[in-house]
């Protein structure tokens, strides 16, 4: 008789999923007790970055040694995926809430931008939210479970190196940024060109002046101080009226929403409306325009003179600036004007050009192209019957007044307008919406500050610009300000940050962590499977 085979015992019914639970549970109540612990204590500590500091660095520090040193599933916890997918949530969270409220701002913005809701975001401080105990709670739980995340994985070998870097980094930039915010100075420096020189910055906070000051620890002396501006442009401003709330109450107020070259494409609007220029004269001005008819008109002849040309009816004439010469045009032959040296006498009847001066006359066959005085005078084409209008038409290729015709098309129904970039007038798409060409003049491009740095023998000599900033000294000085009353004024922010280069460190750290997982680690687990075992002795070997 054989021995039925052990069969293994029934595992009561969610005993498998009694961790996870555990650790969605502990997940959930860390979570939430950081953020309700945080927002209650914070009625009576501030926001701040000392706060943020110091309470994130002591929170972080509790419960790492907690889990650390007590039994239970509370290391395994925050050392998980599940654990650190929900603090990115709220961290998310947070970010948003970042981003619809603007930071850092007075009481009197929120109330006048928020209305009803400011009492609200003053009284949660979502004016400094990421200066605040619930941010700091959910930042020192991030610290604990990285730092609980490597210890899982230790020791240290060469085939879980990146993920110790990558960890590494992290700790490393959350090091720097505690420090940028606990130690990082932001300030102003007025300056103006001809030698003025600086010691001290005015602290700021949020852009406001703090009234406090901190010692540069080098003279900044402005030696000249340069406005470069941009060519006169002109553009095709879309204009549309938003409701603005400042001191004065709630009220609308026109705003440009897109701009636009002028070109002769059609150009779509925010909405779905569209725009063409159906022309465009750089320097515009009025032109003759004949038109030969059947009947009705009268003869016309085009003459030029010393370069202006017109379309003369007869009895018109046309002269130079000082009065010395003309050309008079009539059926008839016409009388020469009182005045004037050298008149060219055309009729058309006769097809002839009497040239009177002083000395006499002659005469010459009137002839399309006919040129004379050396080619001062040329007559053009004489239309026998002929209607006159004035066109518009430019002088020159030259943007010397510039005038469009635009066509708008709001709901199907087009409109149009001439429009004068020298004398702005806007075509309304409705009572909120309109265009507008217009002329750009003297925006500033950049504003430059050639500025001395000296601390004791050292000293730097350099030019500070828009998106150009000089760093001397631990002192990053950025060009921010310029006062168009007054060209000899620079405005200059300082920022000494002793964190960002340990944020950048950490950075690097994780790039390289993450370069060595995907690209090392793979070929060292992979070399160790192709290895044959090897015999620990000869018996085994037999």
């Amino acid at each position: 008789m054989t021995d039925s085979p052990t069969r293994p015992k029934p595992r009561p019914a969610g005993a498998a999923d009694a961790p996870a639970v555990l650790e969605v549970r502990l997940t959930a109540l860390l979570v939430t007790g950081a953020l309700l612990a945080g927002a209650l204590l914070q009625v009576w500590v501030p926001p701040g970055a000392l706060t943020l500091v110091v309470a994130s660095g002591i929170a972080g520090a509790v419960v790492l040694a907690v889990a650390l040193l007590t039994p239970g599933r509370l290391r395994a916890t925050i050392a998980g995926f599940r654990f650190t997918s929900t603090l990115l949530v709220a961290l998310a969270v947070f970010a948003i809430i970042g981003t619809l409220v603007l930071q850092g701002k007075p009481a009197e913005f929120y109330r006048l931008r928020y209305g009803a809701v400011a009492p609200l975001i003053l009284g949660l401080h979502l004016d400094d939210v990421f200066h605040g105990l619930p941010f700091a709670g959910l930042m020192a739980l991030f610290g604990a479970a990285v730092i609980a995340s490597a210890t899982q994985r230790w020791p240290l070998r060469a085939r879980n190196a990146g993920f110790f870097l990558c960890h590494l980094g992290l700790i490393t930039s959350l090091g720097g940024a505690a420090a940028s915010a606990a130690l990082s100075i932001r300030g102003r420096i007025d300056l103006h060109a001809g030698g003025e020189t600086a010691t001290h910055v005015r602290v700021t906070k949020a852009g406001m002046d703090t009234g406090g000051a901190a010692p540069l620890g080098f003279d900044l002396r402005l030696d000249r101080f340069d406005l470069v501006n941009y060519e006169t442009e002109y553009r095709v401003g879309y204009y549309r009226q938003e409701l603005v709330r400042d001191e004065h109450g709630t009220h609308k107020q026109w705003k440009l929403a897109a701009s636009f070259d002028p070109d002769l494409a059609r150009h779509l609007l925010p909405g779905g409306d569209t725009f063409r220029l159906k022309a465009i004269w750089p320097d515009f001005t009025l032109q003759d325009q004949v038109t030969p008819v059947a009947a009705g008109g009268q003869p016309a002849l085009q003459a030029t003179l010393e370069g202006q040309t017109r379309w003369l009816l007869p009895g018109e004439r046309l002269a130079t600036p000082d009065g010395r010469a003309a050309v008079v045009f009539g059926w008839e032959r016409p009388a020469a004007p009182p005045g004037v040296l050298t008149a060219f006498l055309v009729s058309g009847a006769e097809r002839k050009v009497i040239v009177h001066t002083a000395d006499g006359e002659s005469e010459v066959a009137l002839a399309e192209g006919l040129a004379l005085a050396g080619g001062a005078v040329k007559l053009g084409a004489l239309v026998p019957q002929a209607q006159r209008a004035r066109v518009p038409a430019t002088a020159s290729a030259e943007w010397r007044r510039p005038v469009v015709q635009l066509e708008a098309v709001r709901d199907g129904a087009p409109a149009e307008k001439m429009m004068a970039a020298d004398q702005p007038e806007a075509l309304f798409l409705d009572a909120d919406h309109a265009l507008v060409f217009e002329r750009r003049d003297g925006e500033v491009k950049a504003f430059l500050s050639t500025v001395t740095a000296t601390r004791g023998d050292e000293s730097l000599r350099t030019v500070v610009a828009v998106n150009e900033p000089v760093t001397f000294a631990g002192w990053t000085l950025y060009q921010v300000n310029y006062n168009p009353q007054d060209p000899s004024y620079s405005g200059l922010e300082a920022v000494h940050d002793p964190g960002v280069a340990w944020v950048f460190a950490g950075f690097a750290l994780i790039s390289l962590g993450v370069a060595y997982m995907f690209y090392v680690e793979p070929r060292l687990k992979g070399r160790r499977r192709t290895q044959p075992d090897v015999p620990a002795s000869p018996a085994q070997a037999a």
